[in-house]
């Protein structure tokens, strides 16, 4: 299967599954078929789960990406006065956020 996301695209829209509290072996599965280029047939024998399963992972995650428009969504890190930053904070609001760090 040819991938649908470069890795470099997949970790831009990574912070959207946290957000949409998908298990790790969702984003898993949805990775090898969509960025890897793997068949959803050989995942899902190769994690022990069925077709369907695997299936249903890459369904589930291809809907959240199409949904958030996550192919024209770009990361920004910009140093901005309080009063524009809280603007740019009001616009950035119905887009994903990354989940926060925990402190190391």
């Amino acid at each position: 299967m040819q991938p649908m996301y470069t890795k470099e695209e997949w970790k831009k829209v990574a912070p959207l599954f946290a957000s949409k509290r998908l298990a790790i072996s969702t984003v898993e599965v949805a990775k090898a078929v969509l960025v890897d280029g793997q068949r959803i047939t050989d995942v899902a024998e190769a994690r022990g789960i069925s077709k369907q399963t695997a299936h249903a992972a890459v369904k589930r995650v291809r809907k959240i990406l199409e949904d958030h428009g996550a192919g024209e969504l770009v990361p920004v890190l910009v140093w901005l006065p309080p009063d524009l930053a809280e603007q740019v904070r009001e616009m950035a609001k119905p887009y994903p956020q990354p989940a926060p760090q925990k402190p190391k």
